[in-house]
């Protein structure tokens, strides 16, 4: 009698998983692969004359150099900002950590476009800044205002990579020889912390800049009225041009070169990590812990951080909240000039129906991708990690890129339908639910799969019983961000969207083109209050636990405390 067959749970066996690479790698090469090929087709139709031409034109060369120079001010910005932030947190520079935590991902919740209102509503011209003190941005609507949202935007981005970095790339033992030897915190980090911290210094740079040269939203809303361009909203411009040849040629060749940026960015950095990796080693667990006194540095750090998440989000996100009660255009937003007719016309027919949509291709999207991503994680071994390369090649690809691509592809089939919006999401959202699986998947053990195998149970039984069980956080967070991301969305759906199928978000925008200032931030508000709710649960959720946690009369975690130095103790 043979023994039974041991499988490891995360491999498919034998000729089924043949055919589940097979079925992925075609369904890659559908949603991602084919829109690229179609837009390179595209920009190539007039031959080197016309991509040459294209090139050459003016307001391409305008576009491309303002995305260039963008990309460097917001990346050197987000990486010195989102690494001191790292550095702060790693020292204890902070009381309460994971509150500052939970306030500094904020950021990262709200809408890209509902964060640009905020900020025009807070510090632009007839603002409440403006209103109550008579103080507007200079420059917010243009390059530098641009570039200081897109650095707040990116900030979280880099502050998770460093800290995440620290804690892994940390060496205690070097740390502590060099404060005994009488070096400063300063020449600590950077002597001993920089040096190990390059690596992902690098590769937050990569995805700041990537995240610069995929931005629609910031661009669109601040820069349009300055006739300021990036190659996003050039591309987004000359659609409604397109049905020329000339046109359609300019058009595939700036969208092309927003995917070559992107490339170009991504094999730079990788190369990069790839030197820098060599040499490095990992600290083991418990990295240096260091308990500072409450010093003036300490309250500068905590002071600079309260004031930087204050006029970054708190009196943006309070500006927004209160433009959307306010009855009229060019009144100051202060109760006595609220109404809720802004919400009730603002929400109604249209923006309803776009709402209701948003939700609806959400939802499937959500679902969807999280079943692809689970049929990748389930492939395992060499072949599933390719897989799972190029399944990320679809969130390296710009939004206006994939957008423009899917559209020449399946335009004469599904275009002005919901459908084609939904086959763009499945294109850019993939990546996030095979990485938030991935992740869960590390944790179940292929010892407890081998024996349930071996006691005769079927691959299904191993799964309900042992994979899903373990994996279900993966599964939640899979299908909690692409939701978050689709109805977030606005670079696609503004350019695939047809007659009566507009997201909420294209309704947002929408109105906010028309001047409709207050209906538009009733939206903006809608669009955003779901992921605030979100944090505020996760911010009382923490204060509950931190209060049960803490025994009577101990200090609060993250709280400086002074401990008496070796001559006191003598004395």
């Amino acid at each position: 009698m043979s023994s039974p067959r041991v499988v490891s749970p995360g491999v498919a066996p034998g000729r089924v998983r043949t055919a589940v690479v097979l079925a992925v790698t075609l369904l890659v090469a559908a949603l991602v692969l084919a829109p690229v090929a179609f837009l390179a087709r595209g920009a190539l139709e007039g031959g080197t004359d016309g991509v040459t031409g294209a090139l050459a034109a003016g307001e391409v060369r305008v576009a491309l150099g303002h995305t260039v120079q963008l990309a460097l001010v917001v990346t050197v910005t987000a990486v010195a900002v989102g690494t001191a932030l790292a550095v702060a947190f790693d020292r204890s520079m902070l009381c309460r950590p994971a509150r500052w935590r939970l306030a500094l991902v904020m950021p990262l919740l709200v809408p890209p476009f509902s964060l640009t209102l905020s900020w025009m509503q807070a510090y632009g011209s007839g603002g409440l800044l403006d209103h109550l003190a008579g103080i507007s941005l200079p420059g917010l609507h243009g390059a530098p205002g641009i570039a200081l949202l897109l650095a707040v935007d990116a900030v979280p981005l880099v502050w998770l990579i460093v800290s995440a970095a620290l804690a892994v790339r940390r060496e205690p033992d070097l740390v502590r020889a060099a404060r005994a030897s009488g070096a400063g915190s300063w020449r600590t980090f950077v002597t001993i912390d920089l040096p190990l911290l390059r690596g992902p210094l690098l590769g937050a740079g990569a995805v700041v800049l990537v995240g610069v040269v995929n931005s629609f939203a910031v661009p669109q809303v601040l820069g349009s009225a300055e006739g300021y361009q990036t190659l996003a909203t050039l591309a987004y411009q000359q659609l409604s041009l397109a049905a020329s040849p000339e046109a359609f040629i300019r058009l595939c060749v700036v969208a092309l070169l927003m995917v070559v940026l992107v490339l170009v960015t991504l094999v730079g950095a990788d190369r990069g990590l790839g030197r820098i990796g060599v040499g490095l080693t990992r600290s083991g667990p418990g990295g240096a812990k260091f308990v500072h006194r409450r010093s003036t540095a300490t309250r500068l750090v905590s002071g600079a951080l309260t004031a930087y998440l204050l006029l970054s989000m708190a009196l943006p996100l309070v500006a927004l909240a209160a433009t959307s009660f306010t009855r009229a255009p060019g009144l100051a937003p202060v109760p006595g000039n609220w109404t809720v007719s802004n919400y009730a016309t603002g929400i109604g027919g249209p923006a309803l129906a776009g709402l209701g949509r948003s939700v609806l291709l959400a939802g499937v999207a959500a679902v969807t991708v999280t079943a692809l991503a689970g049929i990748v994680v389930g492939v395992g071994g060499a072949a599933g990690r390719r897989l799972g390369t190029a399944v990320t090649l679809g969130y390296a690809v710009p939004g206006t890129a994939l957008a423009i691509g899917v559209l020449i592809t399946y335009g004469h089939w599904l275009g002005g339908s919901a459908a084609i919006i939904l086959v763009a999401y499945l294109g850019k959202c993939w990546a996030l639910g095979y990485r938030a699986l991935a992740s869960g998947a590390d944790r179940v053990a292929p010892e407890l799969g081998q024996a349930a195998r071996a006691s005769g149970a079927d691959p299904r039984t191993v799964f309900a019983t042992i994979t899903a069980p373990v994996m279900a956080s993966g599964f939640l967070a899979s299908c909690g961000l692409v939701l978050l991301f689709a109805l977030h969305e606005l670079t696609m759906s503004s350019i695939l969207y047809g007659p009566d199928t507009e997201t909420f978000a294209v309704v947002v925008l929408n109105q906010q083109q028309l001047g409709d200032v207050g209906g538009s931030a009733a939206m903006a508000v809608v669009l955003t209050l779901p992921a605030l709710l979100v944090a505020g649960a996760g911010a009382v959720a923490l204060t509950m636990r931190e209060t049960r946690r803490r025994p009577p009369g101990s200090v609060p975690r993250g709280r400086p405390v002074r401990r008496p130095d070796a001559v006191s103790e003598a004395r």
